[in-house]
C-alpha cells in the first residue's frame, strides 16, 4: 500500500506514530467496507437457495466462517453518530404567536424532519434516538455521547461562544443577514434563500464537549431547512466523513435544495471543504 511506503520513509517518530493512527483508521475503513461486501455476497448467494455448506464447499470457506459473516457487524463510522447505543437529538423551541391568545412554545415543522432524518440514519446503525427541546436561550448539557444539535446561534446565543473555538468557519451576523464566515479567505456565505433561491447553507460538523471528553455533532443551516441538508449530506457521506477526520475534530459548509412549497430537500453538497482541526485527545 501507497500509505505504509509512506509511513516507512517517515524519518521523525511522533510523526511516523501521528501518521500511523491515519493509516490504521484507513486500514479498519477498508476492512469493514470489504466485510460488508463479503456478507452481502453470502446474502445474495443464499437468496438463490444455496445453503451454507454448498457455499462452503464451492468458495472454499468453512461453514463456522460463512456463519460468521452472516453476522451484522458495527461500522465504524458510526461513532460520528454515537459510542453508545442512542443518539440525542436537540431540537430548538420558539415562542409563536396565537391569534386566540398569547404565543406558544413551538419546533419548525423542518426541524422536525430533520429529527427524523436522523432517526432514520440512527437507525441504519442499530441505534436508538430521543428528542429533547431547546427553549430559546437556554443552555442544553453537552457533556453527553451521541449529542447532536440543530439549534441556530439566533435562538441559543451561547452557542456563538463555542463556535469561536472552529478556526475554520463559523456564523456571523451583519446588518443585512445572518451567514456562514469561511475563516480562511473572510468570504460571507449567504443563503441562496436570500435572492429568492430555493435554496440554504448549513454548518456541520464536530464541537469539544466541555468536560474534554469527546465531541458533540453541530448541524444548524442559515435557516430551517439547511439543517436538513446537513443532515443528508451527513447520511450520504458517513464513511466518508469518519475515514477523513478520525481522530480529530473538524467542519465544512453545505448547500442545499429544498422546494419552497413541500420544503423537502435534495442535492446536499460541499460549499467550503471539511477541514480538520486539532487532534482529540485521548478519552478518560
Amino acid at each position: 500500500m501507497e500509505e505504509v511506503e509512506r509511513l516507512r520513509s517517515i524519518d521523525d517518530p511522533m510523526e511516523q506514530l501521528r501518521y500511523s493512527g491515519d493509516v490504521l483508521a484507513a486500514l479498519q475503513a477498508t476492512t469493514a467496507e470489504v466485510g460488508e461486501i463479503r456478507r452481502g455476497a453470502v446474502d445474495a448467494l443464499r437468496a438463490r437457495g444455496m445453503t451454507l455448506a454448498q457455499i462452503s464447499a464451492e468458495a472454499g470457506i468453512s461453514v463456522a466462517r460463512l456463519s460468521q459473516l452472516g453476522a451484522p457487524r458495527r461500522r465504524p463510522e458510526r461513532v460520528l453518530l454515537s459510542t453508545g447505543d442512542t443518539v440525542h437529538v436537540v431540537l430548538p423551541v420558539e415562542q409563536a404567536p396565537y391569534p386566540e391568545g398569547p404565543q406558544r412554545p413551538v419546533v419548525h415543522e423542518s426541524d422536525i424532519a430533520f429529527q427524523k432524518d436522523i432517526e432514520r440514519l440512527a437507525r441504519e446503525y442499530g441505534l436508538g434516538t430521543d428528542t429533547e427541546h431547546l427553549p430559546a436561550g437556554e443552555y442544553v448539557d453537552l457533556n453527553r455521547d451521541g449529542l447532536i444539535v440543530t439549534c441556530g446561534p439566533r435562538q441559543s446565543p451561547w452557542l456563538t461562544q463555542i463556535l469561536a473555538s472552529d478556526t475554520a468557519y463559523g456564523f456571523e451576523r451583519d446588518d443585512e443577514s445572518w451567514y456562514l464566515l469561511d475563516k480562511s479567505s473572510d468570504e460571507k456565505l449567504r443563503s441562496p434563500r436570500h435572492v429568492g433561491d430555493g435554496g440554504d447553507l448549513a454548518y456541520l460538523g464536530t464541537l469539544p464537549r466541555p468536560d474534554g471528553n469527546g465531541t458533540w455533532l453541530y448541524c444548524a443551516g442559515i435557516h430551517a431547512p439547511g439543517s436538513r441538508g446537513g443532515a443528508l449530506y451527513l447520511a450520504e457521506h458517513l464513511a466518508e466523513l469518519h475515514r477523513e477526520t478520525r481522530g480529530h475534530l473538524w467542519s465544512c459548509l453545505v448547500r442545499c435544495d429544498y422546494d419552497p412549497n413541500t420544503q423537502e430537500v435534495s442535492n446536499a453538497e460541499l460549499i467550503a471543504p471539511v477541514r480538520r482541526r486539532e487532534r482529540l485527545r485521548q478519552q478518560r
